[in-house]
């Protein structure tokens, strides 16, 4: 199958899409990146159908990581809760794509921590092999400081789990719950999804840098990468919804930009997170 942009090239074209175009775009991102994208962790992934349409099957996403030599993706369920609303299913999905790919996707699970049956929910995942959790203010209405997310985060902390946070746009202003979260759960480790657009100038000034917290950068404005120490940066896609090659491409960009050394970029594209996740 010829691919363009990550992408099945004959479905394209026959959407109407100017596949010549779309492939000189690829050359372009391609170079985008020194070194390529090689030993890169996409740090944010839905794997499974949303309940908005939006769909990832596990082989098209191994598909995309080969189609960019991405190494792996840390892999959670989309907005899909179920009838159990602690995303029972959708977690055993992602669990056992994990199991069929392993080293190429990383299992996070998902919880709503304001509804009752979060904890047992996490230890049901971690018997499967999660190995992060992902929560979702915005999607499930709930406030990270409130004591169901803040004990979700702590039983994640106990287990040795990152966090990943919705933090970009529509949700409410997040610098200070987050703040709160750490100081009652200081060895948390939280990733701001989508580098934390939705509240970016406090995110930065009062939580980009701490040790406890990265900021993938999936969907996120290109001046708020540049603004940030690469350190506190990880590559992230936000497939379905986003593109690997936008994202690689605005990483490349803010690089130039920012003038990253070839250490910064390997970090933010892989390094930082391989560590966080002792991979």
């Amino acid at each position: 199958m010829t691919r363009v942009l990550g992408e099945d090239a004959g479905a394209l074209a026959r959407a109407g899409a100017d596949t010549a175009a779309l492939a000189a775009l690829e050359a372009t991102v391609a170079g985008t990146l020194p070194g390529g994208a090689a030993g890169a962790i996409d740090a944010h992934v839905h794997l499974g159908r949303d309940r908005d349409g939006h769909r990832l099957e596990p082989d098209d996403l191994v598909a995309d990581l080969d189609r960019w030599g991405i190494a792996a993706a840390v892999c959670f369920p989309p907005d899909d809760p179920g009838p159990d609303g602690q995303f029972q299913a959708a977690n055993a999905l992602v669990l056992a794509a994990a199991r069929r790919f392993p080293g190429r996707i990383v299992p996070f699970c998902r919880v709503d921590p304001s509804r009752p049956g979060a904890g047992r929910a996490m230890a049901r995942a971690a018997s499967g092999g999660a190995r992060g959790l992902k929560l979702h203010p915005v999607a499930q209405r709930f406030r990270p400081e409130d004591p169901g997310p803040v004990a979700a985060v702590a039983e994640a902390a106990a287990r040795g789990w990152p966090v990943t946070i919705h933090a970009g746009l529509g949700a409410r202003p997040l610098a200070g719950p987050l703040e709160e979260v750490l100081a009652r759960v200081p060895d948390a480790r939280l990733i701001l999804a989508h580098a934390g657009r939705g509240d970016a100038r406090a995110v930065a000034a009062r939580l980009a840098g701490r040790p406890g917290v990265l900021l993938d950068t999936s969907l996120a404005a290109l001046p708020d990468l540049v603004a940030r120490p690469p350190g506190a940066l990880c590559f992230g896609s936000d497939r379905p919804y986003g593109e690997h090659a936008t994202a690689m491409q605005a990483v490349g960009l803010a690089a130039r930009v920012a003038g990253w050394g070839g250490e910064d970029l390997a970090g933010v594209m892989g390094g930082t997170l391989r560590r966080w996740l002792g991979a």
